[in-house]
C-alpha cells in the first residue's frame, strides 16, 4: 500500500511541474495588466528567479521581467531584422566590421533604471560563428560578444 501511495504521490508532482512553468504570481501578474492593460494571451515562464511575460505588442514579440516583488526589471521587444531601429543604431551596424554578416535578430532591451540597448546578433560568412553586438540608442557600441556557444543571448544572465 505504501509502495502504491508513493508511487500516487510521484505521479502527482511530476505531472504538476509544467503547470508551475506557466505561473507567476498574482502580484506579478497585477502588475503586468497595470503596465500593458491590453496583453492577452500572455504565456509566463521563469528566467532565473525572475517571472517573464510573453505575449504580442503592436506586432511584436514582446517579453518583460519582473522580480518576485512585482517589479518590472527589463522587457526586451522582438523587432527580428534592422528595419525598426533607430538611424543611429543603423548606421553604426552598417559602418562596422560585422556588416557583411547575416543578421539573424534584433532585439530592443529597455530597463527601468538604466539605458537601452539594441542586440543585434550578426553570423559571419562561411562559418558557424556569430557575434552579439550592444548598440545604444545613439549607436554607441557599448559591448561585442563571440556568441557562438551561448544558447541565452537575451536572458536574465546576461543583463539582469
Amino acid at each position: 500500500m505504501k509502495k502504491l501511495t508513493y508511487s500516487f504521490l510521484l505521479l502527482m508532482l511530476l505531472t504538476s511541474v509544467p503547470a508551475l512553468a506557466d505561473y507567476a504570481p498574482v502580484n506579478v501578474q497585477t502588475a503586468l495588466k497595470k503596465m500593458y492593460p491590453a496583453a492577452k494571451d500572455v504565456a509566463w515562464s521563469r528566467d532565473e528567479t525572475y517571472y517573464v511575460a510573453d505575449f504580442i505588442q503592436n506586432g511584436f514579440d514582446t517579453k518583460v521581467w519582473f522580480n518576485s516583488k512585482a517589479q518590472w526589471e527589463m522587457r526586451q521587444i522582438d523587432w527580428e531584422t534592422m528595419d525598426e531601429v533607430p538611424n543611429a543604431v543603423y548606421n553604426a551596424f552598417a559602418a562596422s566590421e560585422y556588416s557583411d554578416g547575416m543578421v539573424q535578430g534584433v532585439t530592443l532591451v529597455q530597463f527601468p533604471k538604466r539605458e537601452a540597448v539594441v542586440s543585434v546578433i550578426v553570423g559571419m560568412a562561411n562559418t558557424q560563428t556569430r557575434y552579439q553586438l550592444l548598440f545604444t540608442l545613439d549607436g554607441g557600441l557599448e559591448d561585442e560578444r563571440n556568441a557562438t556557444y551561448f544558447n541565452n543571448l537575451l536572458g536574465a544572465e546576461v543583463f539582469l
